[in-house]
């Protein structure tokens, strides 16, 4: 099954909660790259979305058949949910198909085989896998109910701590100020309709750069809210290890952590305090590459053996199917 890597196609696709990256190759070289808004695509309707994908992979390549694709996939949060995804993939395709998170993809990414990854962009969680193969998870409750630390979280929570120190009789302070001014409104009182009204994640996450620009401009209630997204997020990684995570390793990414050095300072700070002797890495490769990098071991069937098994068409994969048995 080596020699399958140099001449077969082969696709890993990142779907965010804010955009997807698919990226083709085929012996080492690129084929396609290709990035787009996932809302321009995904309707969460699984049959729809597995159908809009192919077509997607098929188009990249020409209307090629890759040997493999990997996905991580934003909002698949269990094994059953990422297996009946991979299954309507399969379905529709003549290759192997793997559907993780897509936070697990951040550990192939940096060349990581087990630990746990750390997703803070649009949302927020952490996800990590027993031995066994279990799936960990700690956060991706959404912005109504947590993503602590990630884009929309963060600005939920900014809007939050100006609402606490108006009630306290404070002044408005550099924060409140640029929440009003990039929401476009005179009054803070409407601060929670507004951004309610904003209607989803990545409406609301958009306005995370107002909070760390506060923040560099001396607002002590945006490095504090900071601090605290950097502690919430270092907390699901002490949840995960409680469960039994293991590796020693935490590789962390997403948008906002990877563009904003203070939170990723917060976070550090916070693993060293929660969970000593684990290692803290940004991840600096797009998750499209760990995709990538598990679907050239998929093909030479020496997947980390604790992720899930992938759905293998039998004509294409054989000797791989057997080997994973």
């Amino acid at each position: 099954m080596g020699s399958m890597v140099a001449g077969e196609i082969i696709a890993g696709i990142d779907i965010g909660g804010t955009k997807t990256q698919l990226v083709a190759m085929r012996g080492g070289i690129t084929l396609a790259d290709r990035t787009e808004a996932t809302r321009g695509w995904r309707s969460h309707r699984a049959e729809e979305d597995a159908a809009a994908l192919v077509s997607m992979v098929r188009e990249a390549v020409d209307g090629a058949e890759p040997a493999a694709i990997v996905v991580g996939a934003h909002g698949c949060d269990s094994t059953d949910q990422c297996r009946a995804f991979q299954e309507l993939i399969a379905a529709r395709t003549g290759g192997a198909v793997l559907v993780l998170n897509d936070s697990e993809l951040l550990l192939p990414a940096a060349g990581q085989a087990m630990g746990i990854s750390v997703i803070a962009g649009t949302g927020s969680i952490a996800v990590a896998r027993l031995p066994d193969g279990t799936m960990l998870t700690a956060g991706g409750w959404g912005w109504f109910l947590g993503d602590e630390g990630s884009a929309s979280g963060l600005v939920r929570d900014a809007a939050r701590a100006v609402r606490d120190a108006m009630d306290r009789g404070q002044a408005l302070d550099p924060l409140a100020q640029a929440l009003l001014g990039i929401l476009d409104i005179d009054d803070p009182v409407r601060l929670g309709k507004t951004l309610a009204a904003e209607g989803s994640a990545a409406g609301i996450g958009r306005h995370a750069p107002a909070l760390f620009a506060a923040a560099e401009g001396g607002s002590a209630i945006a490095r504090s809210v900071i601090d605290a997204g950097g502690q919430a997020l270092a907390l699901l990684v002490r949840r995960l290890v409680d469960r039994g995570a293991k590796g020693g390793s935490v590789v962390a990414g997403g948008g906002v952590i990877s563009r904003q050095p203070r939170l990723m300072r917060a976070f550090e700070a916070a693993m060293a305090e929660q969970v000593p002797g684990w290692a803290v890495t940004l991840l600096t490769t797009p998750p499209a590459f760990g995709a990538v990098r598990l679907a050239e071991a998929l093909i030479r069937g020496d997947l980390p053996p604790q992720l899930p098994r992938p759905a293998i068409a039998r004509t294409v994969l054989a000797d791989s199917d057997r080997r994973m048995r």
